[in-house]
């Protein structure tokens, strides 16, 4: 499958659009930009598939691919790479598609109203009856285009429903048996002052992340501000989730300076972590 990926590279806009966001030291690793060069290819290659992760991994060690660090990607961090691939470049595609429905708007809205002055200029022989015919055909024009408009809505809001369908199809079932001590992996995170050593410890990367409303198997209480977020610290690592937030809330500050280049999900953990936790900074 790799090789497959290799041989076809699209998205060439979307790939030159990344390369421009890069910043300071969370500049995207080579493996992110190679998942954002050829996003389409690789989508269509793991759509209702067991992505075998480990062996992308050996591919990505021959090809040169790494994290941020310079180092050979592990399982986790090629999933969780891919993740975070799949949520910029649909973010970018949301935004050209409202704008591209926005413009069509504009457009029907300056065309109504250029035939409705064209008009009202040639009134000059009292023609009640050309008037009417032209006025007409405007209105049945902005009609058509605000149809168009509509469908456009419509069509986006289908495609971002079946990229919803094909990720749920791919996600990781919830009923896995628990990995062998030796096989947990440890998360690629910075070390931070204030974020306590819960954050670092080794996962087992066979395990579904904690959604929100799950009962702790510690306190008996349900988790409530979130599930699990990709390349984080997992909430089964914590007894209560106060200390989750806070340990989740320094890491997201650290890599996102502000909340603009955040998830809706990273936003609602960190808008959580801030009302929760006083003087978190």
């Amino acid at each position: 499958m790799a090789a497959a990926l290799m041989e076809t590279k699209t998205g060439v806009s979307m790939f030159a659009a990344l390369q421009g966001s890069e910043r300071g030291t969370w500049a995207h690793s080579p493996l992110f930009l190679w998942m954002a060069e050829n996003f389409e290819a690789m989508s269509n290659a793991v759509v209702g598939k067991k992505v075998r992760w480990q062996k992308l991994c050996e591919a990505a060690a021959a090809d040169g691919l790494t994290n941020r660090n310079g180092e050979v990607p592990k399982p986790e961090t090629l999933r969780t790479t891919w993740y975070r691939v799949r949520k910029t470049i649909r973010a970018m595609q949301e935004v050209q598609e409202k704008a591209e429905a926005e413009a069509a708007a504009k457009k029907a809205s300056r065309l109504s109203e250029a035939m409705a002055t064209r008009d009202k200029e040639a009134d000059t022989d009292g023609d009640l009856r050309l008037r009417m015919e032209q006025a007409d055909r405007a209105e049945r024009y902005a009609t058509s285009m605000r149809a168009e408009v509509r469908d456009a809505h419509v069509k986006a809001a289908a495609q971002r429903q079946e990229r919803a369908n094909q990720q749920a199809a791919t996600a990781p079932e919830r009923q896995v048996e628990p990995s062998d001590p030796s096989e947990f992996i440890t998360l690629d995170l910075p070390v931070i002052k204030g974020v306590s050593s819960r954050a670092y410890r080794p996962v087992d990367p066979k395990l579904p992340p904690v959604r929100k409303g799950e009962v702790s198997p510690i306190t008996g209480i349900a988790w409530r501000y979130g599930d699990d977020l990709p390349g984080y610290p997992s909430k089964r690592n914590y007894e209560y989730e106060r200390d989750w937030l806070r340990d989740v809330g320094l890491l997201l500050r650290h890599h996102h300076p502000t909340n603009l280049t955040m998830t809706p999900e990273e936003k609602f953990v960190m808008r959580s972590a801030k009302s929760r936790i006083p003087n978190l900074y």
